[in-house]
């Protein structure tokens, strides 16, 4: 989707800390499946964000994985609680963020990828802020449409 530019990048940073605030959390994370389908971190608001989406496509395990896996919301209340609640190997390589919401992202009616937002603290996914994740990811899929629209126009005379 044209995400190798360095403006582009910029901008789906920017708009995910938008997102993130608009929501009330710490942060938020872009997992996008590549050509091949496999799940590939592609932006974060923040260190914290990118480091989160990374540890999840390095070790295939994590909330951004499940919601791929199964293409449904994965509301973590801790990630450092056991499992099947948690990901404690996952909240290792990412001791300050404690809760996440995946939400998955389609275009099509086909999954593309992966909103995640998070939290430096422990909490309950209330059922309204769930649904706020889900339309802010349909939100998303808007803008990195535009933007691949975008990039297939700007390379024609």
């Amino acid at each position: 989707m044209g995400m190798g530019e360095g403006f582009e990048r910029g901008l789906v940073d920017r708009t995910l800390g938008a997102l993130a605030d608009v929501l009330g959390t710490d942060g938020a994370t872009l997992t996008l499946f590549d050509d091949r389908d496999r799940p590939r971190a592609v932006a974060g608001s923040d260190d914290d964000g990118r480091r989160l989406e990374l540890a999840q496509e390095r070790t295939g395990s994590g909330p951004a994985v499940e919601t791929l896996a199964h293409g449904a919301d994965m509301a973590v209340d801790d990630l450092h609680a056991a499992r099947p609640l948690g990901f404690p190997g996952l909240a290792a390589q990412v001791s300050e963020i404690h809760a996440v919401l995946s939400v998955p992202l389609r275009a099509d009616d086909r999954l593309i990828g992966t909103l995640s937002f998070y939290d430096r603290t422990s909490h309950e996914w209330q059922p309204a802020k769930v649904r706020a994740g889900e339309r802010l990811g349909e939100l998303m899929v808007m803008v990195l449409q535009v933007l691949a629209h975008k990039s297939s126009t700007s390379g024609k005379s």
